[in-house]
């Protein structure tokens, strides 16, 4: 029982790794219909940061990675997609793909190809005993950062002037532009938010490893995607929920499966997010389609 629900703390905490990853994909898509596959490379910029200044100064670190995530995203949107926003999703995601492959050469001519490591939130690996069994520390903060931000965000979509901007462009970019809504500012604050949830992941992502490569977001990039689409990529809580799905069921595997099946795991993910589509091929929770930003 006691290895069940440590099995379980840990998968929900993967789960709020990748429902991060794939809010801050889903924010973009929803805006531009910009599936950005250099989602990744914000997560790896920020944890980079943190590498290099943990031992420095943790609050240090943890506010440039916060700043590094947003200039990086905001880099991005300013430099390539602004000028591509009346393309198609297709253009869009072959640029995605193509500043992806940059940044990572980039990561490579600045740092190297050889992993750098620093003990960033060492003290968070221990356990604590909770009802006769022992929890990590460091699954219990990724689950309330996760839970918090989840809150934040929805706060912000709902609550505030400039997040109801957010909300009826995603619904509706068109309509939103003739009612008022100032596109590319709505446009850059999506990009902010996606950079500070990416650093939100390398913060997780980095405290679990230490170690930080230029392919280093790459895969939380993916599996946030991928539970995106699976949840719906077309409404925000659906991708939240897809992605938090992606990350129980491969944390579920890692802890269940056996030793010689271990390898195998990434593709029972897949396989089960392929079942899952031929269900319902628009996602889980999907809304229904929107229509082409111009």
């Amino acid at each position: 029982m006691i290895p069940l629900l440590q099995s379980l703390v840990d998968a929900v905490s993967a789960g709020a790794i990748y429902a991060l990853a794939a809010l801050g994909i889903g924010l973009v898509f929803g805006i531009m219909r910009l599936a950005n596959l250099a989602h990744g490379e914000i997560i790896t910029g920020s944890a980079y940061t943190l590498i290099f200044l943990w031992e420095f100064s943790w609050p240090l670190a943890l506010i440039a990675s916060a700043v590094v995530g947003v200039v990086i995203a905001l880099a991005m949107n300013f430099a390539v997609f602004h000028w591509l926003r009346a393309q198609s999703p297709a253009t869009l995601l072959i640029a995605s793909f193509g500043l992806s492959i940059l940044f990572q050469r980039l990561y490579d001519a600045a740092f190297g190809t050889n992993v750098r490591t620093a003990p960033v939130g060492s003290g968070l690996s221990q356990s604590i005993a909770m009802g006769g069994i022992r929890i990590n520390i460091l699954s219990v903060i990724t689950i309330v950062l996760g839970v918090v931000l989840l809150i934040a965000v929805h706060l912000f979509l709902t609550r505030t002037s400039i997040g109801l901007q957010v909300k009826a462009a995603s619904s509706d970019f068109r309509m939103a532009r003739i009612l008022g809504v100032r596109s590319g500012f709505v446009i850059a604050i999506t990009f902010a938010i996606s950079g500070l949830l990416a650093a939100a992941v390398a913060f997780a992502l980095t405290t679990q490893s230490g170690a930080v490569g230029p392919t280093f977001g790459v895969q939380a990039t993916l599996f946030g995607l991928v539970g995106a689409v699976l949840g719906g990529l077309s409404k925000l809580s659906g991708a939240v929920v897809g992605g938090f799905a992606v990350g129980v069921v491969l944390s579920l595997f890692t802890s269940w499966l056996p030793p010689w099946a271990n390898d195998f795991r990434t593709a029972l993910v897949y396989v089960f997010v392929i079942i899952a589509l031929v269900v319902a091929p628009n996602g889980l929770l999907a809304g229904r389609s929107k229509k082409d930003r111009t």
